[in-house]
């Protein structure tokens, strides 16, 4: 296999801190709506946008929608259990906590992902990944905040969205080189909006201003955008060469909470993120020197 060019490489971290500000918009849009919508209404809306969107940009692409077959239907369909779980406890986490708090605890998924690893897919994890996983979970609870009023509602949604999304992404990794980008957005997309739509029907609340249609709009138009710069970029780069990148999710986080509502992230739920940051940041760093070894 050819190595990417130096060219290629910088598109990868464009698309990837492209992908990262699209995500951080839809995370500020999203806890806007929770404000006036319902979690289930605001998860089918953005989904309905992003199928339309897969659609006409693969028409437009391939003049065939025949390109959307896939052989993996199945493992389609399990893994939109996860993203659905994922979705809803994040969204309604934002009901809860400040944006960059909601985000420094979900930084916690690449622990889970390296932690569950081997029970999952029997992959083997060295000593000092495991160092870095309890080290990780160390700026877990930091963030958590457990000793100012106990591990609040929001906190404990925003955990378990970072361990429902390892387990989406420990389940996608078999796919890896075998399915196409375009069909892991798309059917990830429809069979999750297929199992929201019924508790959206049931929760539904027809926006109320020309204002809340545009969020609704911007929010499923961010969640296509940055999906398509993620794929994107993970088509030529690697993990361990984009995953600081993802970290700016925070600077965006504080930017964001910050205009919109004031807010501020503690010191604590900071140094929280930067030990999470620093245990994940060198996991991405071990998982490069294995592949690596590994290569021929």
């Amino acid at each position: 296999m050819t190595a990417p060019t130096t060219k290629a490489l910088y598109q990868a971290m464009a698309f990837m801190a492209f992908g990262v500000f699209w995500f951080s918009v839809l995370d500020a849009v999203t806890k806007k709506l929770t404000e006036g919508y319902g979690t289930w209404q605001i998860s089918a809306t953005s989904r309905f946008i992003t199928i339309c969107a897969v659609l006409v940009i693969t028409l437009h692409q391939h003049r065939n929608v025949l390109v959307l077959r896939s052989s993996f239907i199945k493992t389609h369909m399990l893994r939109s259990l996860f993203i659905v779980a994922t979705t809803w406890t994040f969204f309604e986490c934002l009901r809860y906590l400040e944006l960059a708090d909601a985000i420094a605890i979900a930084f916690a998924a690449p622990l889970f992902i390296t932690a569950m690893s081997g029970p999952i897919l029997g992959e083997k994890v060295g000593w000092r990944r495991w160092t870095a996983v309890v080290v990780g979970f160390v700026g877990v609870v930091v963030a958590l905040e457990p000793g100012r009023h106990g591990v609040s509602w929001g906190a404990l949604l925003a955990l378990i969205a970072a361990i429902t999304y390892a387990i989406g992404q420990l389940w996608l990794r078999p796919l890896a080189g075998r399915e196409q980008g375009h069909n892991i957005v798309f059917y990830g997309t429809l069979f999750s909006g297929l199992i929201v739509l019924g508790p959206a029907i049931h929760e539904w609340k027809w926006p109320v201003n020309a204002v809340d249609w545009m969020l609704f709009l911007v929010q499923g138009s961010c969640s296509t955008l940055g999906q398509i710069c993620m794929v994107r970029a993970f088509r030529v780069g690697e993990a361990s060469l984009l995953a600081p990148f993802e970290y700016t999710a925070l600077v965006w986080a504080g930017l964001l909470g910050y205009l919109i509502w004031g807010d501020v992230p503690t010191l604590q739920v900071l140094g929280g993120a930067a030990i999470i940051i620093a245990a994940s940041l060198y996991i991405a760093h071990r998982e490069a020197v294995k592949r690596g070894a590994a290569a021929p």
